[in-house]
């Protein structure tokens, strides 16, 4: 298939589904993967789409999070690394708050792994499928309107059923989190489901990798001193160290 054809391919596939990864337009085009970044280079220039690390999309002036199926695929290893740490403070027993972040996936996935007896209370359709066949695990998924690019339920229905739900333990992520303003999102509605999970549950981890420090989005989720615990794979810089100190947050490494 000449360049040009490939290129083609590629846009009707994006404005079919909305979104493409690297490692899978290699596999059916039967060419390298950098071949395909110089395509998704060339067809970002011609504003066609938007570039991420191992994908691209088309971009919506509703909603500008990268789509769910390319964010499955970036930082993999170290959402896994996080995931495996984080099941050592889940127990049998535990009634626990897991959002709709692909790092909070990897967590749900750790728990039907291990078969921990737990209650799981989420607004994601991704956890909901983890568990569907799962003997131990009892799931509450808080309904609502569904966001596509996040496979989530989210809005005022979704918050209302949060108000009667509790938790001993929230297991949630965030788009940024900055030394001044704390944990931040990119979308309102996601960051108010995630509010109410954390004020719902009596202990809080925030799970982020390394890449998600000192930056910053729009809409608050927290302050730094409403975190419990922080579980990342990267070592913090001594400032960031000291921060958490001076809150009372616990680190915890991989």
């Amino acid at each position: 298939m000449l360049a040009i054809q490939r290129l083609k391919e590629i846009e009707n596939i994006l404005n079919e589904k909305g979104s493409v990864v690297i490692s899978s337009l290699s596999k059916q085009f039967k060419v390298s993967e950098e071949t395909i970044r110089r395509d998704l280079d060339k067809l970002e220039k011609t504003k066609v789409l938007k570039r991420v690390r191992g994908g691209a999309y088309l971009q919506s002036e509703s909603d500008k999070q990268v789509p769910l199926e390319i964010r499955e695929k970036i930082y993999l290893t170290e959402k896994q690394e996080i995931a495996d740490k984080c099941i050592e403070f889940i127990e049998d027993g535990d009634t626990i708050m897991i959002d709709s972040s692909t790092t909070a996936v990897c967590v749900a996935q750790n728990i039907h792994k291990y078969q921990k007896k737990v209650t799981v209370i989420t607004n994601s359709l991704k956890v909901v499928e983890e568990f569907q066949d799962s003997k131990w695990v009892k799931v509450i998924c808080v309904g609502g309107g569904l966001r596509k690019r996040t496979k989530s339920f989210i809005g005022n229905q979704a918050l209302n059923q949060l108000d009667s739900l509790h938790a001993n333990k929230a297991f949630i992520s965030c788009t940024a989190v900055n030394k001044k303003f704390g944990a931040t999102d990119d979308s309102e509605r996601e960051s108010e489901i995630r509010k109410k999970m954390i004020s719902n549950s009596e202990k809080f981890f925030l799970i982020v990798d390394g890449t998600k420090f000192d930056n910053l989005e729009s809409h608050l989720i927290c302050k730094l001193d409403e975190i419990d615990v922080i579980v990342t794979e990267e070592k913090l810089s001594d400032e960031w160290e000291e921060i958490f100190e001076k809150v009372k947050v616990e680190i915890k490494y991989v």
